[in-house]
């Protein structure tokens, strides 16, 4: 007696079936076994005769009762799972003669997701030991994550198409865990630079020269991985030439790689740059090449594989990241105990910004399958969206820290001793001070520093000593006011920057001398260069992530309905708007003496909260239109069939 024998008609309006279970239908399982080599062929043994009987395997379907025909029993979860089925047959009978049918996992396997532990944390370490302070460390970030996105694209292409469990494909991903362990020691010594010949050129050198090794390695364990993929499938003709195609990517890319090794020895100058436009060219050729060849042939397109749910759970590691960056920042804000509110926002509108992000993605992600082609340029374009995700979690993390600063810094700047005589009715240069102004002045702006540094610790008393010393200096000479300015500017650039360094914000290193400069004039302005540079890549990434969230719903939507279009235009808009605010930072635009509106906005609160609000208004808008969409197909519904959704 089969499983179809067990099917009993009920008593209902609508047709329902029980699937009734005893030992014979549902026998205990027998113990695992892995095989050395796995076939990614479907078993055919197990096919349905037609669309109305179907032979479940022991144990894929609890007991339970199905509507075929009433609407909540559609959304139970066997019936989207034989939802799922009836369309992976529908996609297998739409392959040519000559295409192979495997085997398609409907969900990601823990294994895979175990090889993902792997890319988060090497991220988090990564993030961790880069701080993203000018334009050649905003580069290296950038460098660092596009070679670990790509490994993790490969090998995530290869898991949703022809994955399986045997002892072979174990072996490969313990290989590719020991991959991800290589990015883990290269990663924090990564620097992205051209011209490794100065500073810690040297060094620089055998970092690539191991980072080379290691993709080279990645991509071998790829080419063998297809290699045993072609001896299965190499009966079937037209699936012979995209496996070679994929076989010859892999170990040709292995090859490319070796080559560039060589790029990077010491004796050979001048080759370090081309060495790495390589890398990245490789990287990009390879994905687009085989991107292209799945594009052709329909048993190797991402259709029915878990590609969407490997994409939608790498964002939200990245997503996880931010979290991580923002409770780093809270923890750095948070060492006096003291929260003024507008850190208070900061921190509400940082976690609004990342839970906005999710909303947007996860509310719009298609969960039905989509054609090929758009199916894969959505894939790829998750690789600019994840960049931008990264720069707006930690950019928003640097500016809390950025407020903070200001907000300890205030008392300081903002002193009542800037209201004696000598700044607001100052004398000509080279006259004498006034003793007793002198000392007024002195004695206001000594208990200012105090204030800063009795709500503050500093990492050292070096630098409050030497602003006591300057200060008895003052006070003790009569100069003449330029040199009395120039030594309250020093004064007020020391403290800024011991300010910074308690906060675990210092100066980058300069080309050439791998020092960072002294607590003077040019450290402030390299200081306020760096949340000059975050300023520019957040507002950047925030506005072009609600662009790219609105590609991905272009891409991955199958119906397309009218209204939704004032979403998308919406998400536009403000996207290209948010975007436009990185202009500021342009030269024409900042003002050489004050700064001009840059340094207004970057010293207000409101970067943070602008963000916010322009992503909350993107989400109202989404809802308020899906709401209006519902409830015409509700009324549609209710007009051709007579029932209510």
């Amino acid at each position: 007696m089969g499983v179809l024998d067990k099917l009993k008609p009920a008593t209902s309006v609508h047709q329902v079936f029980i699937i009734e279970k005893d030992e014979t239908t549902f026998p205990q399982k027998a113990p695992r076994y892995t095989p050395l080599f796995r076939s990614p062929l479907k078993d055919h043994e197990h096919n349905r005769p037609n669309h109305h009987h179907r032979h479940h395997k022991h144990g894929d379907v609890s007991p339970e009762v199905i509507h075929l025909t009433d609407h909540n029993a559609k959304d139970s979860p066997s019936a989207k799972l034989l939802q799922d089925e009836d369309e992976a047959e529908a996609e297998d009978e739409k392959l040519t003669e000559g295409e192979p049918h495997l085997v398609r996992a409907r969900k990601t396997s823990v294994v895979q997701l175990f090889y993902d532990l792997f890319f988060v944390a090497n991220l988090t370490t990564f993030t961790s030991r880069h701080e993203i302070n000018d334009a050649n460390s905003l580069r290296s970030y950038i460098g660092f994550f596009v070679i670990l996105w790509a490994t993790w694209f490969q090998v995530a292409k290869y898991d949703v198409r022809f994955g399986n469990d045997s002892a072979f494909e174990r072996l490969c991903k313990a290989l590719q865990f020991g991959v991800m362990v290589g990015f883990a020691v290269t990663g924090p010594s990564f620097n992205a630079t051209i011209e490794p010949d100065t500073g810690d050129g040297q060094q620089n050198l055998r970092i690539y020269q191991t980072l080379t090794l290691i993709l080279m390695a990645s991509r071998a364990i790829l080419g063998a991985q297809h290699l045993a993929v072609y001896f299965w499938l190499k009966d079937y003709p037209k699936a012979r030439v995209p496996l070679l195609a994929h076989v010859a990517t892999g170990f040709g890319s292995a090859l490319i790689f070796l080559a560039l090794f060589f790029s990077f020895s010491p004796s050979i100058e001048g080759n370090t740059g081309k060495g790495i436009i390589g890398w990245y060219i490789t990287l990009g050729v390879e994905a687009i090449f085989i991107l292209l060849v799945s594009g052709q042939v329909r048993f190797m397109s991402f259709r029915h594989t878990p590609m969407v749910e490997r994409l939608g759970l790498l964002t939200l590691i990245i997503l996880g990241e931010g979290v991580i960056g923002l409770t780093q920042a809270v923890d750095k804000v948070s060492h006096t105990l003291q929260f003024s509110p507008d850190i208070i926002g900061q921190i509400i509108a940082a976690v609004g910004i990342i839970y906005a992000i999710w909303m947007l993605y996860y509310d719009q992600t298609e969960k039905k399958r989509v054609g090929r082609v758009r199916q894969e340029l959505w894939s790829i374009l998750h690789f600019p969206f994840h960049i931008c995700i990264l720069l707006v979690v930690e950019g928003q993390a640097t500016l809390t820290v950025w407020r903070k600063i200001i907000d300890v810094t205030d008392p300081l700047y903002n002193s009542n001793a800037f209201n004696s005589p000598l700044f607001n009715d100052p004398p000509f240069d080279n006259t004498t001070i006034d003793g007793t102004v002198l000392k007024g002045f002195v004695d206001q702006f000594n208990q200012s520093l105090q204030d800063v540094f009795n709500n503050f610790s500093p990492p050292s008393n070096l630098i409050p000593n030497d602003i006591s010393d300057a200060l008895n200096v003052i006070a003790d000479d009569k100069g003449n006011v330029t040199m009395l300015y120039d030594n309250v500017s020093e004064i007020l650039f020391s403290a800024f920057v011991e300010v910074c360094a308690g906060f675990g914000i210092e100066t980058p290193k300069h080309s050439g001398t791998g020092q960072t400069t002294g607590a003077n004039a040019n450290s402030q302005i390299d200081l306020v260069n760096i949340f000059y540079t975050v300023f520019t890549y957040f507002f950047a990434a925030a506005g072009l992530t609600l662009i790219l969230l609105t590609l991905l719903l272009r891409l991955g939507r199958r119906e397309r309905y009218r209204t939704e279009m004032v979403a998308m235009a919406m998400r536009y808009l403000v996207g290209i708007g948010l975007a436009l605010l990185a202009l500021m930072n342009l030269p024409s635009l900042v003002d050489a003496d004050n700064g001009g509106a840059i340094s207004v906005y970057l010293f207000s609160a409101w970067m943070l909260p602008t963000v916010l609000i322009c992503y909350v208004i993107v989400v109202i808008v989404d809802n308020v239109v899906a709401n209006h969409i519902r409830k015409k197909y509700m009324k549609w519904r209710s007009k051709s069939y007579g029932v209510a959704v």
